[in-house]
């Protein structure tokens, strides 16, 4: 089941979550990301950085709201970090109360549990090197990138899932409903090995999202309690080293060292050095998120700072008092164990000349083309191509590539077209001018003109008022006398840029042949017009000739009517 990916209608190719990707799970094809499940760890990172917001998370909130609309036992299980995370903790416990919840119970109680485990593995264990298996992001790093250090990973279940397994043991057939700031979370609830357990999770933010949608406004609300905590130890668990200090005892007591690590990178630099054997005889907690929890990708979306939060859970440990909600549940009962399994990414390698063909593909011919930006998300550019082989990326995604040729199409564009092209900032100085615009409107073409304002060679009012009014003006015939021009104009206002484009097409020979065909054609009509009134004066002189010899005719018949009538 897909717990996370990208929006497809949102995402625009910036590759930012490329870059944020530690273990490089995000496939880019045909310009949209997508998340390779096999490969993710689930930490979440990815859809945070999204300035697009297009991501998707597979949420529980249907399935929460039908369980509070039945007839279920519903038990919250709120992890100890909203003590940090929200600024008024105790009133988001009666706001759960005002949603439906049966029951609220702090994870802090599964955290004890965990400890209590931690304690007995680490006392009984002939090993001298630990790692805390708290974080479900980390426990899927180790399974899937280092899988030969599984062994020093502690086979013990999270505290989620612990306390889920002790809520189904003390309820009857209650639903359970992890509420918390972790998006792996969700995909460790719905691991084979935990199914049942966890019957829903829910991020900080989704359960702000639910009490909003019933016109809840929990600020102002009276404080509530839970029904049941865990200890003072199990609070701490939220806080880089809280684990750490609640077994210290115990690795005391086997002399071991500590080291707290909280961020990807930094984890992979740690277990870089494990794998190495480069460390001995040390306890490790790991932590996917920036200051562990409290910097978890489904906390609140504000402009709050990860220490602010920190500050506000520190305060609330100076001044927790145990109390009778403290739960104390025999870990005996329940089997905490946990196994990790090896799921090793294996990536095709390509062969040294593959390697050329790709980077030549990316515009890299020598050494000194890779720049190893890391604008494409991969730290060097052999890295990117290696990528493209796994099927993972484009070349395009070269963005110092992409742009080399953008730049170079750009240029052979501007000089190489038969219009004029010429670039002015919004005071009408010439910032650039194309050779065919200098071939129109210059004496020669290597004059210096840039600085100059276009009005000394164009006198046109037209670029002032797109200036001034920012409405483009496009296709406009126009004709310099002065410079004998004739041509289509179009001024466009570049906004970004405050600057205007001005482009014109040469239409001057044909306007040339146009006049050159008009005083043909009146020329022609001229001697037309001679030719006919030539005919016409010739024509009437024929009738005037034809009318007299009619005449003379008539007269002569009729005499000699006269004198054949006589003679009868």
């Amino acid at each position: 089941m897909q717990v996370m990916n990208f929006s497809s209608a949102n995402c625009k190719n910036c590759y930012k979550c490329v870059r944020t990707c530690t273990v490089k799970a995000i496939e880019v094809l045909n310009d949209q990301a997508k998340i390779q499940e096999d490969r993710c760890i689930f930490c979440g990172h990815c859809l945070v950085v999204c300035p697009q917001n297009a991501r998707h998370v597979l949420s529980d909130i249907d399935d929460v709201k039908a369980a509070l609309n039945s007839n279920k036992t519903v038990v919250a299980q709120l992890a100890p970090a909203f003590r940090g995370v929200f600024s008024h903790p105790s009133k988001l416990i009666t706001a759960l109360r005002k949603l439906g919840f049966s029951y609220i119970e702090e994870v802090s109680i599964g955290a004890e549990l965990v400890t209590q485990e931690y304690e007995c593995r680490i006392d009984c264990s002939s090993s001298s090197e630990f790692i805390t298996s708290c974080c479900p992001s980390i426990v899927m790093l180790i399974e899937k990138y280092y899988p030969e250090l599984i062994p020093l990973v502690l086979p013990v279940s999270s505290p989620m899932v612990a306390h889920g397994k002790s809520i189904k043991n003390r309820y009857e057939e209650p639903y359970t409903v992890f509420i918390g700031p972790c998006v792996s979370k969700k995909y460790e609830a719905l691991s084979e090995s935990n199914l049942g357990f966890v019957d829903s999770v829910l991020t900080f933010d989704e359960i702000i999202d639910y009490i909003k949608e019933n016109g809840i406004e929990y600020s102002e609300l009276e404080d509530g309690e839970v029904d049941f905590s865990g200890t003072t130890r199990g609070d701490r668990y939220p806080v880089v080293g809280g684990i750490l200090n609640a077994i210290r005892p115990t690795i005391d007591k086997k002399d071991l060292n500590v080291i707290r690590v909280h961020g990807l990178e930094n984890c992979k630099v740690i277990l870089e050095e494990l794998k190495n054997s480069t460390l001995k005889n040390v306890c490790i907690e790991l932590s996917a998120c920036n200051e562990s929890c409290l910097g978890g990708p489904g906390t609140l979306s504000d402009n709050e700072s990860v220490y602010t939060r920190l500050q506000r859970i520190q305060d609330y440990l100076k001044t927790k008092n145990n109390n009778s909600k403290v739960i104390n549940i025999n870990k005996d009962n329940l089997n905490l164990t946990r196994n990790f399994e090896n799921k090793k990414i294996h990536m095709l390698t390509p062969k040294d000349d593959e390697i050329k063909v790709l980077l030549k593909q990316m515009g890299k011919y020598t050494k000194e083309d890779e720049l190893n930006c890391g604008a494409c998300g991969y730290n060097t550019c052999v890295e990117k191509a290696i990528a493209v082989y796994n099927g993972m990326s484009e070349v395009e995604m070269c963005v110092p590539y992409m742009r080399s040729l953008a730049e170079n199409m750009n240029s052979e564009i501007f000089k190489n077209s038969p219009n004029a092209l010429i670039i002015i900032d919004d005071n009408l100085l010439i910032k650039d001018i194309n050779p065919s615009g200098r071939r129109m409107f210059l004496n020669c073409e290597k004059e210096s003109i840039i600085g100059v304002p276009i009005t000394e060679i164009i006198h046109d009012l037209d670029f002032k008022k797109v200036a001034n009014t920012k409405k483009n003006i496009l296709g406009k015939k126009v004709f310099y006398s002065k410079l004998d021009f004739h041509g289509y104009k179009s001024v466009i206002y570049i906004k970004n840029h405050s600057s205007l484009l001005i482009t014109f097409t040469d239409i001057t020979e044909e306007e040339n042949r146009k006049l050159e065909l008009t005083e043909l054609k009146r020329k022609s009509i001229d001697v037309t017009q001679t030719i006919i009134n030539k005919q016409m004066m010739v024509a009437q002189e024929i009738a005037s000739l034809l009318g007299e010899t009619t005449a003379e005719t008539k007269v002569a018949i009729l005499e000699l009517k006269k004198v054949l009538e006589e003679e009868d």
